[in-house]
């Protein structure tokens, strides 16, 4: 089976990820090659919410030498 692995359009670099979708799920793989991680579609959907969530929210500032 080939597979049909699609790169953001964002990606500007080699260090960007491609994504294949599956009957099964969705692999993900760095586009340099190497291992490939599978996911199941709700494992996917989640991983995608909790990114945008993330891209969403402020990080909070650093103070250097200040632990927390």
């Amino acid at each position: 089976m080939t597979l049909a692995w699609h790169r953001s359009s964002h990606c500007e670099s080699n260090q960007c990820v491609d994504v294949a979708v599956t009957a099964d799920g969705v692999l993900v793989r760095g586009n340099l090659g190497g291992p490939v991680l599978r996911f199941q579609p709700e494992a996917w959907r989640a991983l995608c919410a909790a990114l945008k969530s993330a891209a969403l929210t402020p990080a909070a500032p650093t103070t250097p030498g200040l632990r927390t």
